[in-house]
């Protein structure tokens, strides 16, 4: 008996010590963890946005989330400026250095029409720009995408805070290999030792450089530079999509009743219609395109274009509409290449140069805006990159990262 009841002794004084151990390491990992967002600036939007707004090249990149319509909100409250470019990710690669007055790029906030219109009047209850640019991915024009586009839809709301999801994720990514263990020690290093980085927010902006740049563009810079292998490798992935018929590259499904050129859902034109009319009707200028594909994604498609009516159709059922337009779907008809795209449906950074130059050759209003000099001279020094040199972001040189051949020049 007594044998027993020193081993049930032993038993409960082992657990206890277990639980007693287990309480120290959960006291000391949650204060670590909070220690280690703030430090990273995951969850430091509000840093960042006053980093930003303030003058200083600042990169936003947090892992937490990937949500942007709070931290483009407040940048832009900030910022207040005289023209903004809206749209999905799609729009990102317009940058400041382009323009002649106050920018900001509110790219990656509206997935669908019903969020663009939301935004936009986000956007407008905080200031009215001048002017913006709009740029549209053909498959907002489908019901497939969004069976109701005049349905109320609001912005969508970031998680970038200290909840239990948030304090998951450092552990997490070290489990999956996203950061090493150097990087988890990273806020008890000094910077010249590899902690973590002033200017940069965000475990991607500390470890790769990429982020929002100040004027709310996005650098695609470990892609770029080679640090990662590229998500769509030679646009293996968005070449995919297109010969399954699924993601953006849905095929149309016939619409009854459709009146618009091609078979085009009318809601959808006429949602858009709503929205540019609202603009002009509140005094701002809109300068609205249609957001291009890589070459090699393009002519995938054309194999299938009778299935394809809400892009080879879209631009005259808009004009039809009275919406001014232009039609960038194919890059060879700016001088752009897939040597200048990111992936397989993401232009860089000289092709939407190339585009900004095409619109202020369109439109003169745009003139005013813009840096016609930067912008001509960009085009002749960085012809064939995604990314222009910037020695506030990197100083890593763009490499030949889809492996086509295309000629990089060093810095």
């Amino acid at each position: 008996m007594s044998k027993i009841l020193t081993e049930s002794a032993y038993l409960s004084r082992y657990f206890r010590v277990l639980l007693l151990l287990a309480l120290v390491v959960g006291l000391l990992a949650l204060p670590y963890t909070l220690w280690w967002l703030y430090k990273s600036g995951d969850v430091g939007v509000e840093r960042a946005v006053e980093a930003q707004s303030s003058g200083q090249f600042a990169v936003f990149g947090s892992g937490v989330s990937q949500d942007f319509v709070d931290y483009k909100l407040q940048l832009y409250a900030k910022v207040k400026p005289e023209i903004a470019a809206v749209g999905s990710s799609r729009v990102m690669q317009f940058r400041g250095a382009y323009f002649r007055k106050p920018f900001l790029n509110v790219g990656g906030t509206a997935g669908n029409l019903s969020v663009l219109r939301s935004t936009l009047d986000a956007m407008l209850a905080i200031h009215k720009p001048d002017a913006v640019i709009i740029g549209l991915d053909f498959w907002w024009f489908m019901p497939q995408w969004q069976p109701d586009p005049f349905k109320d839809e609001p912005p969508t709301s970031g998680s970038y805070n200290s909840g239990l999801e948030s304090l998951k994720k450092p552990w997490a990514w070290l489990l999956e290999g996203k950061i090493s263990v150097h990087d988890l020690i990273a806020p008890v290093l000094l910077e010249s030792a590899g902690g973590f980085r002033a200017g940069r927010y965000g475990i991607m902006a500390q470890q790769t450089d990429d982020g929002f740049g100040p004027d709310g563009s996005w650098y695609y810079t470990a892609e770029t530079t080679g640090q990662k292998r590229p998500f769509d490798y030679q646009f293996e992935d968005s070449l995919k999509q297109v010969r399954h018929g699924i993601k953006a590259f849905f095929r149309a499904k016939p619409i009854e009743g459709s009146r618009d050129a091609g078979g085009i859902s009318s809601a959808h034109v006429d949602a858009f219609a709503e929205i540019y009319c609202r603009l002009k009707a509140r005094g701002i200028a809109t300068f609205v395109f249609i957001s291009p594909l890589s070459v090699k994604v393009l002519d995938a498609i054309r194999q299938h274009e009778a299935n394809y009516p809400h892009l080879f159709h879209l631009r005259e059922a808009l004009l039809a509409r009275g919406i001014e337009v232009i039609d960038f779907t194919d890059p060879r008809t700016f001088g752009s290449s897939d040597c200048e795209f990111v992936d397989g449906f993401h232009g860089g950074e000289v092709t939407y140069a190339r585009m900004l130059r095409d619109m202020a050759d369109r439109w003169p209003a745009l003139l005013t805006y813009v840096n016609m000099e930067k912008i001509n001279a960009t085009i002749r020094d960085w012809r064939g990159h995604a990314l222009v040199f910037d020695q506030r972001l990197t100083d890593k040189p763009e490499i030949d990262f889809n492996n086509f051949n295309c000629p990089k020049r060093k810095p």
